[in-house]
Order: C-alpha cells, then sequence, then structure tokens
C-alpha cells in the first residue's frame, strides 16, 4: 500500500470530525455539512468550532481546537476564505488533524491571488502531515464509515465510487442513483485538488476492495502523465467510467471558473481514454446506464449485436443507434431464424434482424423473453439490445430466467421511465401493467446483477454496449 493510499484510507476511517461554519442559529453551510454526519450516523465524536456559541445543533461547541484540547482525525472548513488560513493552523498545531476538507470557495477559481492562498495553504499543511481536500468541495461519503457532505444521503452501502470535481453533482448523482437501486461505497469531492487530487484518489479507489466500478466527473487535470499512468494499472481491475467537460471553449472557461481547471483540447483526451482503457459518458443519465452495464457484466466476444422490439419504429431508430455508436448488426443464423418464425405471427413480423416482434407483444407479453432466448443462443450474437414499452414483471421473469442460459449482455430500453408516478397519465397502468413503483428498486437491482441494464434511449443502450465491447478488447490487449 502506497503512503498516499494509506493516509486517504485513514481520512475515510476518521473517528473524530471538527466543523467549522455551523451556526447555532442554523441556516448555514457549515450546518448542512455537520447534518449530513449526523443523518448517516457517524458514531465518532464531531466537534462544532464557532467563535461565540457553546453548543450547536445539540453538540457541545468550542472557540477553537486549542480549547478542545484533543487531537482530531479529520476537519471540515466552512469559512470565509480570509479565515481559511487560520483555521488551517489551529487544525494543524493544535489539532494535529490527519486531513482537512477545506468546503470553502473563492480561492483559484478566483484569480491569481486566491490560487497563491490556497498553494501557501497546501505547502503549511503538507509539511507538518496534514493533507488537504479542496478547497472548493464537498468532501468525503462512504456509509461504511457514515461519513458524508450532505443531508439525506444513503445509508444503504454499494461497489460504485464516484470521484468528481464538482459537489452539487456527487449530491445530484447520489440521489438520482438511488432511484435506479445503485449505491455508492465511496464519493469524493475534490474541488480545487491544491493538495490531494484525482489521480491519488483513483489510486486510492483501485486498491479499496469495497469498490468494483469507479465514475469520475473531470473538468481539468494537474499531472497528465501521473493521471494515465495511475488510469492503465486501475482498468485492469475495475472500470473506470469517466465524464469529461470542457471540450468547448467555452465549457473550459466555465471549467477555470468553477474550480480553476485547465481542460485541455479534446482530441488529446480522446487519446488519453483509450490508452488508459476509460469509458467515456456524456451526462449523468448516461452515466447512470453505464453503471448499471458494469456492475455484474457478461462482457461480449465482440460487436455484433442483436435488436429484439415490439415497436417497429424504435426497431428502426436502435439500429442506426447501434451502428452510429460502433456495433455491428448480427446477421442471424438461419436456425434462430426459422425458430423465431414459430414464434411470431406470420404477418407483421420480421425474424430478421433488427427483430420485430409487432404488436403481437401487446397481446402475448411472453413473446418478448422467448424472442431473448432464442436469439440470445445464437453465436453469431454477442450482445442483445431490447426495446419495451414499459418494465413488466412478466416479460423481466422471463427474460432473467433466459439471462441464466445466454449470459450475454442484454441493454434494455424502456421508452417511460420506470420511476416516474404516472401521474396525468394513468391509463398507462392498465394498458402495460408496468412495476409497481413499489418493486421499481428491487427490480433494476436484479436486472443489474445479472448483466441487464436498463436505458431510456436506445443511443444510451447502444453506448453502453459498445463500452462492455472495448474495455473487453483493452483487457484482452492488457491482461493484469
Amino acid at each position: 500500500m502506497s503512503q498516499v493510499v494509506e493516509q486517504i484510507d485513514g481520512l475515510f476511517h476518521t473517528r473524530s470530525i471538527a466543523v467549522f461554519g455551523a451556526s447555532a442559529k442554523g441556516g448555514r453551510q457549515g450546518n448542512l455539512l455537520l447534518q449530513g454526519f449526523i443523518d448517516i450516523g457517524f458514531d465518532g465524536e464531531l466537534i462544532p468550532i464557532h467563535p461565540n456559541a457553546t453548543e450547536v445543533m445539540g453538540l457541545k461547541a468550542y472557540p477553537n481546537l486549542k480549547e478542545y484540547g484533543k487531537p482530531v482525525d479529520l476537519a471540515v472548513l466552512s469559512i470565509h476564505p480570509a479565515k481559511v488560513f487560520d483555521a488551517v493552523r489551529d487544525c494543524v498545531e493544535n489539532g494535529k488533524a490527519r486531513g482537512i476538507i477545506i468546503f470553502s470557495a473563492g480561492f483559484r477559481e478566483q484569480g491569481s491571488e486566491g490560487k497563491n492562498l490556497e498553494e501557501e495553504i497546501a505547502r503549511y499543511a503538507t509539511a507538518r502531515g496534514t493533507r488537504i481536500i479542496g478547497p472548493n468541495c464537498m468532501g468525503l461519503y462512504a456509509p461504511s464509515t457514515k461519513l458524508s457532505f450532505f443531508p439525506g444521503l444513503p445509508t444503504e452501502q454499494g461497489i460504485v465510487a464516484f470521484i468528481s470535481q464538482s459537489g452539487s453533482l456527487a449530491v445530484h448523482l447520489n440521489f438520482m442513483a438511488a432511484l435506479k437501486g445503485i449505491y455508492f461505497s465511496k464519493m469524493i469531492s475534490c474541488g480545487n485538488s491544491v493538495d490531494l487530487d484525482l489521480s491519488d484518489f483513483l489510486e486510492y479507489l483501485g486498491a479499496d476492495p469495497e469498490t468494483k466500478v469507479i465514475t469520475c466527473y473531470i473538468e481539468g487535470i494537474k499531472d497528465g502523465n501521473r493521471f494515465i499512468q495511475v488510469a492503465k494499472e486501475v482498468s485492469k481491475q475495475k472500470p473506470i467510467i469517466v465524464w469529461k467537460v470542457g471540450d468547448t471553449p467555452g465549457g473550459q472557461r466555465a471549467a477555470q471558473s468553477h474550480t480553476g481547471a485547465i481542460s485541455g483540447d479534446a482530441e488529446i483526451w480522446e487519446r488519453v481514454f483509450d490508452q488508459a482503457g476509460i469509458i467515456r459518458v456524456n451526462n449523468l443519465n448516461e452515466m447512470i446506464g453505464h453503471i448499471g452495464a458494469f456492475l455484474h457484466p457478461f462482457l461480449p466476444k465482440g460487436n455484433r449485436v442483436a435488436i429484439i422490439s415490439g415497436p417497429g419504429g424504435p426497431a428502426v431508430s436502435s439500429a442506426d443507434a447501434c451502428e452510429k455508436a460502433g456495433l455491428q448488426l448480427a446477421s442471424i443464423a438461419p436456425k434462430i431464424k426459422q425458430e423465431m418464425a414459430e414464434v411470431l405471427p406470420e404477418f407483421g413480423t420480421s425474424v430478421r434482424n433488427p427483430i420485430d416482434l409487432s404488436l403481437a407483444v401487446a397481446f402475448d407479453p411472453t413473446i418478448n423473453s422467448k424472442a431473448v432466448a432464442i436469439v440470445g443462443k445464437d453465436e453469431n450474437v454477442d450482445s442483445l439490445l431490447m426495446y419495451v414499452s414499459t418494465l413488466q414483471k412478466s416479460v423481466l421473469k422471463g427474460v432473467l430466467k433466459a439471462q441464466e442460459q445466454i449470459r450475454k449482455p442484454i441493454a434494455l430500453v424502456t421508452s417511460i421511465d420506470p420511476t416516474c408516478s404516472f401521474q396525468g397519465a394513468e391509463s398507462i397502468r392498465t394498458l402495460f401493467n408496468p412495476i409497481r413503483p413499489k418493486r421499481v428498486v428491487k427490480t433494476l437491482q436484479e436486472l443489474n446483477e445479472n448483466g441487464i441494464s436498463v436505458h431510456l434511449t436506445e443511443q444510451d443502450a447502444a453506448k453502453a454496449l459498445v463500452a462492455l465491447w472495448k474495455y473487453q478488447q483493452y483487457l484482452y490487449q492488457n491482461p493484469n
């Protein structure tokens, strides 16, 4: 275990946390951070630091760590940037803190004066053995050790980790993914990354036994060579899914003002991702769909896909999406076509790829799962994309049964989000009989656990299947 991995692991196993900036009156950002620790059930010691209050949110408060009189593992600073350096001195000299999370903004992203200040803070702290996360960040989230950076975040532990240069996106992703039954092992919001940076956290998560899939939101990287070196090694063990922004001049300016990041040339980043086996996505919904595909993947042997659809229009659109993404429409074997012909009505259907099941599925939903079972065993087919109007219990039960035999990646597209309330379109329940809201999370988890990912568009589904194939190629060319 490298020194930086050991240091980060120590921060994730914190037993005492000092929070600067929470008010006895409430309404401060520091109160949100403190409430996050309370909500997730942090069972170590929480120490509010406030210059005047003796109690904050039911906890005994102290004016500084010198008055507290004991060492702390971690400190969280949510105070005016002009006061941060004095607080850091208190944490280092009096608190002997192993790490400091600087939530406060107003540093590098504001210009050269802020950049100089955050670098001076980092030099002072690291010279005395204290590591800095941030500034301009949310910090650490880990259900297993009861760390959090926002109230109400899930207490369930998953196998996915997220490193983000945006704190708000970390919160959004956490809540969005929970609606789809996806939970996180750890989240790291690192902001400006004046000390510990994305490459450090990537190295740590590569060695973390609780994490099987790594995701990132990146605006820019300080040391490109180290990032490539770390990512190449980690990718051999775990998939890395990245949302990289700042490809356009406008996006680059926004990244510079957000975290002070230098985004870099888009074409160079594409080459970096290819070299390191990194999977690229372009938004949070796409990221969640890709996570579902990589949680328990059946990696395809090739890029030949079979498309199965009840609606005819989406079958055509799915064919476009697959070929544009880099998949090849599989040539269905004659014996498989014959088996499909025995299942489908004579008119209005097609046994060629895309396989058009027509409106027959509305009267006999089991045709969907029968098609998956028959087409999936074709040796010419490496993966399947299946388009359905809604997720129906009878259909999913049959698809899961078929997957036990075929064991190939299946990307399931549903045009109606299974997490929606159907308010305003209650007739959908009568016409399509979708799974009940209380069953959605468990159903999506069961699908993901069996190599079946769920997407809202055929474009996202096709990209996920291509990502699985490319990752399989990377592992073949770069054995661990």
